[in-house]
């Protein structure tokens, strides 16, 4: 069994179980700016999406350094960090629903609920815990992992308010595009089956959604020179997580991946 197929059969049996319930949380105001406007915003110094892990099943030391939600935001504060992102998978990353509404009640900068989206409860439970955005992912439809399409699950996305970004890895996954219409749009330099980094399956689709915006690169940020590599692509933003959470001073890491100024 893929890890792919692992984790989907672990996320169905938590919707089996009742797991995505959480209590309600007071919405961010309908006026309030979303989290594809503040990348868009963000993009000339380089937008950063800063996320909340507490394990990375891909690298050679999964377990990340404890940290609590208020110490990571305190730690994470930036011109550059335009909003953040909440693992909310329990199987293999520890994530939870009480992470993800941590988040967002200690940060008024907007959150993506992040998670394998195979059904609506998932959805629901995001709007509960206060995002203002959902993942989606391209690989789960053409793997045969959703019961529910992708283009169903982002019509629910939008009816409970949510923004909806879509991961993408393969060149071929750029068709699910006009299909979802997403808000915004990611490329995962990992292969999520593998959980292999594949750099330039990564690039030649960035290279293709090139045209697509907001764009963000997923993934792969370990130093200044991953994301100086994200930015020579066109991205507007990038995806950044394990990486912060092993660094030292994570304010100082985050400053070291803005965006290069023009003739430099």
């Amino acid at each position: 069994m893929g890890f792919l197929d692992e984790v989907v059969s672990a996320v169905r049996r938590d919707v089996a179980d009742g797991r995505y319930t959480v209590q309600s949380v007071t919405r961010r105001s309908s006026t309030a700016p979303g989290l594809a406007a503040a990348i868009l915003r963000g993009r000339r110094r380089g937008a950063l999406l800063v996320e909340f892990k507490r394990v990375s099943p891909g690298s050679a030391t999964p377990r990340l350094p404890a940290r609590s939600v208020s110490e990571f935001l305190a730690s994470t504060r930036g011109e550059a960090v335009v909003g953040y992102s909440c693992l909310a998978t329990r199987h293999r990353f520890e994530g939870s629903l009480e992470d993800v509404r941590a988040l967002t009640q200690g940060t008024d900068r907007p959150v993506l609920f992040k998670d394998f989206v195979v059904d609506p409860v998932q959805i629901d439970a995001a709007c509960d815990a206060g995002a203002a955005a959902v993942l989606l992912i391209a690989r789960l439809e053409d793997a045969g992992l959703l019961e529910v399409p992708l283009a169903e699950l982002a019509r629910h996305a939008r009816l409970r308010g949510l923004e909806v970004l879509l991961e993408l890895h393969a060149k071929a996954e750029l068709r699910h595009v006009q299909g979802v219409l997403p808000e915004m749009t990611g490329v995962n330099v990992r292969d999520l089956d593998t959980l292999q980094m594949e750099p330039a399956t990564a690039d030649e689709t960035i290279r293709a959604a090139a045209d697509i915006h907001p764009l963000l690169g997923l993934s792969g940020v370990g130093s200044a020179e991953d994301a100086r590599r994200f930015w020579s692509l066109g991205v507007d933003g990038i995806l950044v997580g394990s990486a912060v959470a092993r660094a030292g001073d994570p304010a100082a890491f985050l400053r070291s991946l803005a965006r290069p100024s023009e003739g430099t």
